[in-house]
């Protein structure tokens, strides 16, 4: 008598089933129909990709998360796409090849070697949006209010919208140029914890107690609009390019489309990402969840048209986690 074979899943990967599926499918279609409405191209890029040439300028960091392989076929080093947006923006650069505005939206399967701090799962289907060849701060305005439409029209109430800006955090750092590279990972570490403490000790042979306190600083600047105010003050050590920044986030703010639904919270010490991004940052919250259903920001230069960089800013959402939580009743 043949013995009953036993199967499992892989760690970190899951099925869905009905009637969950059938949830999952309508609001991939709702989401698609609204991105489309909205002046963004459909896109469905490959799972697979060479791995030599995965993510662009963001190479390292995406391999990090890719499952790679060589295939039997050409013996060269394939990937698992572990994210669309950079996908997109290979499309962008070497399909379309516009130096004008391109809009391309997507939602397909992505699957990660290791499970991040924000996924639960390695395996998820992931929908976004994204603006190219447009540096504006209309663009990232639109970005940010299109994941908050995205959001609400899938049926998940009172968000809460984090503002962040990389080239903020990254102006603090370079204030430490005689730093290691290990160093400074330990800072950018600490900065990301928000451990006052970790910063002051990694800091406390530093003469310049000025750029320290910046850094200080910033790792304590989040809450409503007001830090904006408060760093006006508190990261004046930094220059002209700090006030900059805080400038572009008062016209931000006064151009995003806020209700009663939707709160805004600033965190002017964001750090994950940043190597990615090169700007504005965002991401979207809600009450009933610790993690973030939506991510976004600015990564201008991850490809270049003509060897000019390219602007870019746009965000993705997890479409099953946000299943998990949406208020709408399919029945």
């Amino acid at each position: 008598m043949a013995s009953k074979i036993r199967w499992s899943l892989p760690e970190g990967v899951d099925e869905i089933l009905a009637p969950k599926a059938l949830q999952v499918e309508k609001l991939r279609r709702r989401l698609i129909d609204l991105y489309v409405s909205s002046g963004y191209e459909f896109i469905i890029p490959p799972l697979l990709e060479l791995s030599e040439t995965l993510g662009g300028m963001a190479h390292d960091e995406l391999q990090e998360y890719a499952f790679t392989f060589k295939d039997d076929l050409t013996g060269k080093n394939l990937s698992i796409r572990p994210d669309i947006s950079e996908q997109a923006s290979r499309i962008d650069a070497y399909r379309i090849e516009s130096k004008g505005v391109v809009k391309l939206c997507y939602v397909g399967d992505v699957v990660k070697r290791k499970v991040s701090k924000v996924l639960r799962s390695r395996a998820t289907i992931q929908a976004g949006a994204e603006i190219f060849g447009d540096p504006s701060i209309d663009a990232d305005v639109e970005s940010i209010n299109l994941m908050i439409e995205s959001l609400q029209s899938l049926g998940i109430k009172k968000l809460t919208v984090s503002l962040g800006h990389a080239g903020l955090v990254s102006l603090a750092l370079e204030q430490f140029p005689h730093f290691s590279n290990e160093k400074l990972k330990e800072l950018e570490s600490a900065l990301s914890r928000k451990s006052v403490s970790d910063i002051e000790s990694i800091l406390l042979d530093e003469e310049d107690k000025n750029r320290c306190n910046a850094l200080v600083a910033l790792s304590k600047l989040y809450g409503g609009t007001e830090v904006i105010q408060k760093a006006r003050g508190d990261l004046g050590n930094l220059g002209g390019d700090a006030i900059q920044f805080l400038d572009y986030f008062d016209e931000l703010i006064s151009k995003l489309n806020i209700n009663d639904e939707v709160k805004l919270h600033i965190d002017l010490g964001e750090i994950q990402g940043f190597r990615y991004h090169n700007g504005i940052v965002f991401s979207a919250y809600t009450e009933s969840v610790g993690y973030s259903l939506s991510k976004g920001g600015r990564y201008d230069g991850l490809r270049k048209v003509d060897s000019e960089p390219r602007p870019a800013v746009g965000f993705d959402l997890d479409l099953l986690a946000v299943a998990s939580f949406t208020q709408l009743d399919f029945t």
